[in-house]
């Protein structure tokens, strides 16, 4: 593949469509929840969206795992091993899945205890989170496929994935939860069904895409094979890791804003997940270098990691300024969409200018992220999250104890956004030294 900004945007775009999408599971649930009768709906599910970010996105390293190694596969044209380097982290997803449904009762010990600060909220909580347990195994085998379709640059393989997931939740949650009046229960199966959707097609493209190959599925001591797996988990381990660190920093946001109070934590819930809708679109431009740079680097074209790099960064740095500014025009519109609470509205409009500059003060983050990932370089991803989680949480807990207000929280949230672009621009001349010259 020539890289130019061309062919980037035929890669970015499908993702752009896609990624915007993927908020629409949390959209819905939020503004269903924020249109009920007090704020009680809309904090359950905030306690229970930290719980499955910590699940999904904390098991995301099966996702960049997989795009970062097939995609450096795919430039080394070894088919065979593309196929294998599905089948193991799909397997790993399974197994993982199954025995998270099956302790479901502890997992919702364990987040009462760390996060619910009301113990109204446990009802409504409990019930979203049981229901939606049930389709967590196909959940964690869709990233599995959306890592392989992000590493074979089949993007709009990827784009219909997810639309299929997101429209199916977005129309079976409104359906459910309003006109059949199942509340929280009807958003939570309405999730449930959108991973089965999405699940069902990505089995389908992938075996249409094989089916002109003859591969042995049998060939067990290959797919097995330890050096295989010994090198996907000392990816995943870094990845899981860093990923984490990244889910605990948001359910520390949200512990410290319910901590303030009811209306905080739900305020910072809706944040999070404006914050989500910029991030989600600048990551397709970051999708897109985590394929490029992985081919790059399989093919062992130096020049190439570099065009990839310059190339989506600047697409990815046109795109954070035009968010910024879609959100301070439509400033009322978006606030209006989300509740219709006087109180979360005000609380929101107060730091309006810090949700306005976030997509550019996150960009190179998400960016560098890509980049590393489609290196594989996962060691330095950890080290930097580590280092950014570290200080913006000493900030917080040194310097305003009793103080903290959700402006100064929120405050710092940008700055450990800024911290992690730092940090990981710091190790960007190793991507270069994984291809000799």
């Amino acid at each position: 593949m020539v890289i130019n900004r061309k062919n980037i945007w035929s890669l970015s775009w499908p993702l752009i469509i896609a990624n915007f999408t993927i908020p629409l599971v949390g959209l819905t649930d939020t503004i269903i929840m924020g249109h009920m009768p007090n704020s009680l709906y809309l904090a359950a599910i905030a306690i229970g969206g930290i719980v499955f970010n910590f699940m999904y996105a904390g098991l995301n390293f099966l996702r960049m795992g997989t795009t970062g190694i097939v995609s450096q596969y795919f430039g080394a044209n070894n088919f065979e091993e593309i196929f294998f380097s599905l089948l193991r982290p799909l397997l790993i997803a399974l197994i993982i899945g199954v025995t998270l449904y099956f302790s479901k009762n502890l997992l919702f010990e364990l987040s009462v205890y760390f996060l619910t600060p009301d113990p109204a909220l446990e009802k409504f909580y409990k019930e979203y989170l049981f229901v939606r347990m049930i389709g967590l195994p196909a959940g964690l085998l869709n990233i599995v496929f959306l890592g392989w379709f992000f590493g074979m640059q089949k993007t709009r393989s990827v784009m219909l994935q997810l639309i299929t997931i997101n429209l199916v939740n977005a129309i079976a949650s409104i359906y459910l939860a309003v006109f059949l009046d199942y509340g929280i229960y009807g958003v939570a199966l309405g999730s449930v069904l959108a991973q089965f959707s999405g699940l069902f097609l990505s089995i389908i493209i992938f075996l249409n895409f094989f089916k002109q190959y003859n591969f042995n599925l049998f060939k067990v001591t290959k797919m097995l094979g330890l050096k295989a797996f010994r090198n996907l988990f000392s990816i995943s381990k870094n990845l899981f890791l860093r990923t984490m660190l990244l889910v605990f920093v948001q359910a520390y946001l949200i512990k410290k804003a319910g901590l303030i109070g009811v209306d905080q934590l739900a305020s910072m819930e809706i944040l999070l997940v404006i914050f989500g809708l910029s991030s989600y679109t600048l990551d397709a431009f970051a999708h897109s270098a985590e394929s490029t740079v992985g081919v790059s680097i399989g093919s062992k074209n130096k020049e190439n990691i570099y065009k990839s790099i310059i190339t989506t960064t600047e697409l990815a740095l046109f795109f954070s300024i035009f968010i910024g500014i879609i959100l301070y025009t439509f400033n009322y519109y978006v606030l209006a969409m989300f509740t219709d609470l006087m109180v979360l509205r005000e609380m929101i409009d107060d730091l309006w200018g810090l949700v306005v500059i976030t997509p550019f003060v996150s960009m190179l983050a998400f960016q560098l992220d890509g980049i590393f990932i489609g290196a594989t370089l996962a060691k330095e991803m950890r080290n930097c999250m580590i280092l950014s989680s570290l200080i913006f949480c000493l900030i917080i807990e040194f310097f305003y104890p009793t103080t903290l207000d959700l402006k100064t929280l929120y405050s710092c949230f940008l700055l450990f956004l800024i911290l992690r672009g730092v940090f990981l621009t710091m190790y960007l001349n190793r991507v270069f030294k994984l291809v000799r010259s």
